[in-house]
């Protein structure tokens, strides 16, 4: 058996079950999309602060050449898919304490296999660690869906709409930047020059979907908006630029920010839009 199986299994099931929530929920399928990536955002936030900052675990899928990037593809399987579905299907279903306990117990078993198999290593992190968190996912998860129900919650959903964008901007800023080398935010906090690069490449991230989440919540049909956000996201790309923060590789470099940003406030924008649509409905009723 390849390192790689196990993770594109779960990975498959994972949307698969995702698939199924959306056919017997159609009209709440843009909902469930949004709450599901914004899951996904929260714990790219935990995976930042436990696995990239603390060190807590190391995946083997053995896919990319390098190794701290392997193990990140290996994590993205975990936070992006397997854990925020899960919760997903909790809060959308409402499912009891019974059943939110054999998911759990399905997570340690997988955990613990992991480990046993060699694709998986803990250093100080332990697998009931990862059970206490699950459960507290469940319970704040089922919290959270039930108040996107409610359109007058602006604070509410302008958090939700940053997280689950997010995702998107993290995992496609992490294929530019530290798989493809397109630009550089060059950190000297760690030895290994690859977690530097990922923690640096995180950080800038999230502060250019804060940008995006702005334009997007408030301002979602103004052009004039649009390209003020964008001058200020190429005003702060020149000034890390300047000042050293920020490398830019080769001539593909140059273009690759300026194109990156525009996608992701597009790419917001129909997320917007989606949820948006969402909302009204459930306004409507």
């Amino acid at each position: 058996m390849t390192n790689s199986l196990p993770f594109l299994i779960l990975v498959i099931l994972s949307l698969m079950v995702l698939g199924f929530l959306m056919m017997t929920n159609r009209d709440q399928a843009g909902r469930i999309i949004v709450f599901w990536l914004f899951i996904s955002g929260l714990a790219y936030v935990f995976e930042f602060l436990i696995f990239i900052l603390g060190g807590s675990y190391e995946y083997d899928p053995a896919i990319l050449s390098n190794q701290y990037n392997d193990s990140v593809l290996g994590s993205i399987s975990s936070q992006a898919f397997s854990v925020p579905i899960s919760l997903t299907v909790i809060a959308v279903k409402r499912l009891k304490f019974g059943w939110i306990l054999l998911i759990i117990a399905l997570f340690y078993f997988i955990e613990t296999w992991f480990v046993s198999v060699g694709i998986y290593q803990h250093f100080w992190w332990k697998s009931i660690y990862t059970s206490i968190f699950l459960l507290l996912g469940a319970y704040l998860s089922k919290k959270w869906w039930m108040r996107m129900a409610d359109p007058g919650l602006e604070k509410l959903h302008f958090i939700t709409l940053y997280f689950s964008l997010s995702v998107l901007t993290l995992s496609i800023s992490w294929i530019l930047s530290p798989l493809l080398d397109l630009y550089k935010i060059p950190l000297s906090l760690f030895s290994d020059e690859m977690r530097n690069s990922i923690t640096g490449n995180s950080i800038y991230s999230w502060v250019c979907n804060y940008l995006y989440t702005l334009n997007i919540f408030y301002r979602p049909n103004s052009t004039g908006a649009f390209w003020i956000t964008l001058l200020i996201l190429m005003t702060l790309d020149y000034g890390l630029i300047h000042f050293n923060f920020l490398a830019i590789r080769g001539m593909g470099g140059i273009f690759t920010l300026p194109l990156f940003h525009i996608a992701m406030l597009l790419l917001g924008k129909k997320l917007f839009d989606w949820y948006g649509h969402e909302l009204k409905k459930t306004a409507e009723h």
